[in-house]
């Protein structure tokens, strides 16, 4: 099958973009073609760490211009394509790339697929901080399910969403993130990192970009709690983004200072070795639309790394981590902090949550099932087209 996969992000150094190159992976793995727009964003490059490295992908990459006037341009160049795919999969209903695919789709006359994966409104919301990219994201979300032909939807809350738009469950796949279980699985600590780090045990990490819908925050008050019995408790903060430096901040006004490691941005594949130091994993979360939306990445990779994980009980997380861990009401740094305690307090329950968040991912956190998913949804989406 050829699959022409339209997002909008810049694939060297959006860390969210991984989503995307990891279901590109797999669908390469399986035989597919996959053709996967990149909407370059040269000054990020400059001034950021590039999280992954596009040449060793395997896909055909086009880069894109992500000026919104360049729409007419991108369009032609897209449609001389000289193979028509068999069908077009967008990710983001942002307009700057679903009128791409939208009309590229009517062009070739072939199906197209929405990959619904976060509630866009809130997260433009606070991208931006317009009411006017909000009110467009807000539409765009509402309209899209009603144009394509098949839809995947992230998370529970995002199919009651598209079930009230009308969308018919015949045509809707659930379809939650995954790790890729062979590069994120049990191992032993890193010794040479952790010496390197400075970082000293019991060490609590928190994995993910720092930038919308992100919580990392928290956990400086929950290492502050916990070091109450483990005075020598360290935190890994494993990401980068626009929230950072007043992470940093707060951490000195706390006087936590040390014991706290900050990676900035870091490649996609160097991350398992720097969760390898830890003994819990943290996923805390606010309450809100975007949060229901979510089957966080982190809480996937660090099921499949085998960490006992403590979130926050919101959106997709409790399904996730069933009895590989423990969640905790939104908000209640307190009782992250005890609950850490508690898996600390019980190697046995720590070996035991390590068992089963491993199994977990390896039977439904993962890229395989996911893939599965969708390919289901573009052999639905080929044979009613």
């Amino acid at each position: 099958m050829r699959i022409f996969l339209i997002q909008r992000f810049d694939l060297a150094s959006v860390s969210c973009a991984r989503r995307v190159l990891c279901q590109t992976e797999e669908l390469l793995r399986r035989g597919h073609e996959v053709v996967l727009t990149d909407f370059v964003h040269t000054q990020r490059q400059r001034e950021l760490p590039l999280v992954a490295n596009l040449s060793s992908l395997g896909a055909q990459i086009i880069p894109v211009n992500r000026q919104m006037t360049h729409f007419f341009s991108n369009y032609h160049r897209l449609a001389a394509m000289p193979n028509k795919p068999n069908i077009v999969h967008l990710w983001k209903s942002y307009p700057d790339a679903s009128l791409l695919a939208y009309f590229l789709a009517k062009r070739w006359r072939v199906p197209l697929h929405y990959d619904w994966d976060d509630w866009e409104k809130g997260i433009a919301g606070e991208l931006t901080q317009s009411r006017l990219v909000r009110w467009v994201a807000a539409r765009w979300d509402r309209l899209f399910p009603s144009l394509c032909h098949t839809i995947s939807v992230a998370s529970g809350f995002l199919r009651e969403n598209a079930l009230h738009l009308g969308t018919d469950p015949a045509r809707m796949w659930d379809a939650p993130v995954g790790a890729d279980i062979e590069q994120f699985s049990p191992r032993p600590l890193d010794q040479a990192l952790l010496e390197q780090l400075g970082l000293r045990q019991p060490i609590l990490v928190y994995a993910g970009q720092l930038e919308v819908a992100s919580y990392a925050e928290q956990t400086l008050d929950v290492l502050r709690l916990v070091r109450a019995d483990h005075p020598s408790a360290s935190l890994l903060v494993l990401g980068g983004g626009r929230k950072l430096p007043a992470i940093r901040e707060r951490a000195q006004s706390l006087g936590l200072g040390g014991g706290i490691h900050f990676t900035d941005y870091v490649p996609g594949d160097a991350i398992p070795r720097y969760l390898s130091l830890a003994q819990v994993a943290l996923a805390p979360f606010e309450e809100n639309d975007v949060t229901r939306a979510k089957s966080p990445l982190k809480i996937a990779e660090y099921l499949a790394m085998g960490l006992p994980v403590v979130a926050s009980d919101v959106g997709e997380t409790r399904r996730m981590i069933g009895e590989a861990g423990a969640v905790v009401p939104c908000g209640d740094t307190e009782g992250i902090a005890r609950e850490v305690l508690r898996i600390l307090a019980s190697p046995e329950r720590q070996a035991q949550m390590r068992l089963v968040g491993r199994h977990t991912a390896e039977t439904r956190y993962n890229w395989k099932t996911h893939v599965d998913a969708l390919e289901e949804a573009y052999r639905y989406a080929i044979a009613h087209f």
